[in-house]
């Protein structure tokens, strides 16, 4: 049986190898990564940060339609698109971007909540409900009183 080794070579060397292999095969191939949406909350507004280096912002879009937010990029290579459906406590209509450097920053404003309010109850009835329980309580005996009545 005959085996063939390799002479000796320090580490150092197969660590450059390495570097060298994965430096080239980046060059050489046109891996492209899918962005990471990053949502964070800051002051009850919903932040969304997406890293798009060396995209132009000519190809980032940023669109909402029935509560639904949608982040699309689009080249002559490749598309991705990410939508989000924006829960009640987000006001749909707030809806900033600002695309700097790479980094595309959407803040989602939340709703305005409505105001309490006292609701004042009436101690007066209306005519229609006094008429209504004046002929219930007239009506011959085995008619349903269901609080309706029929005028003539």
């Amino acid at each position: 049986m005959l085996v063939r080794t390799r002479p000796y070579r320090p580490a150092f060397d197969r660590s450059f190898d390495r570097a060298f292999d994965q430096l080239t095969s980046s060059f050489f191939t046109s891996v492209k990564r899918t962005p990471v949406v990053d949502a964070s909350w800051q002051d009850g507004n919903l932040i969304l940060a997406v890293d798009l280096p060396g995209t132009p912002a000519e190809q980032v879009a940023v669109s909402v339609a029935d509560r639904t937010l949608t982040i699309k990029v689009a080249d002559e290579h490749s598309s991705w698109e990410r939508s989000l459906r924006l829960g009640a406590a987000l006001d749909a209509e707030q809806v900033t971007a600002n695309y700097v450097d790479g980094r595309l920053t959407v803040s989602v404003a939340a709703a305005a909540q409505p105001e309490a309010r006292t609701i004042e109850i009436a101690t007066t009835a209306p005519e229609d409900i006094e008429a209504a329980t004046a002929s219930a309580e007239d009506a011959p005996e085995g008619q349903p009183e269901n609080g309706t009545s029929e005028i003539a």
